[in-house]
């Protein structure tokens, strides 16, 4: 997992994907938002703009993916996230292929609060439970790309 600010990019420039994420969001005037799919790199690296609104914790559950690695950048609002490794966690949700989605539920190792400007990225392992709330619910946009694992 991955806690950072979009002004230290360059210190992934060693991780091309990623590293073109971070670029591209740089490249981003900030009162122009990417459409809902954008894709850099077909199957590799895409991303989508979402808007939500922030809720209570125990209405959020963990989720975990196999193919891809999830970087969740906010736009505005604030967004609380909390990781786990999986192998801690139990299932909620099967694992779905069809989708690269899994639901668990457990007890929480660490938990951010991400600002605009800020991102996190959950690797296969990092469980993450999104869309906490930090006092009260609050409209939240935030970009969230997949990068492909590399085989």
């Amino acid at each position: 997992m991955i806690f950072d600010s979009l002004k230290n990019k360059d210190n992934y420039k060693y991780f091309p994907a990623l590293y073109q994420a971070l670029n591209y969001l740089d490249s981003l005037p900030s009162w122009e938002l990417p459409a809902p799919t954008v894709v850099l790199d077909e199957d590799r690296l895409f991303c989508n703009l979402v808007t939500f609104t922030s809720k209570p914790e125990d209405e959020c559950l963990f989720e975990a993916h196999r193919n891809y690695i999830d970087l969740h950048f906010i736009v505005s609002g604030v967004e609380r996230i909390a990781t786990s490794d999986i192998c801690s966690l139990t299932y909620e949700v099967p694992y779905a292929p069809e989708k690269d989605i899994a639901f668990l539920k457990g007890d929480a190792d660490g938990c951010y609060e991400l600002k605009p400007g800020q991102f996190m990225v959950c690797f296969p392992s990092d469980a993450h439970k999104v869309a906490m709330m930090k006092d009260r619910p609050a409209d939240v946009r935030k970009i969230v790309f997949k990068i492909k694992m590399e085989e």
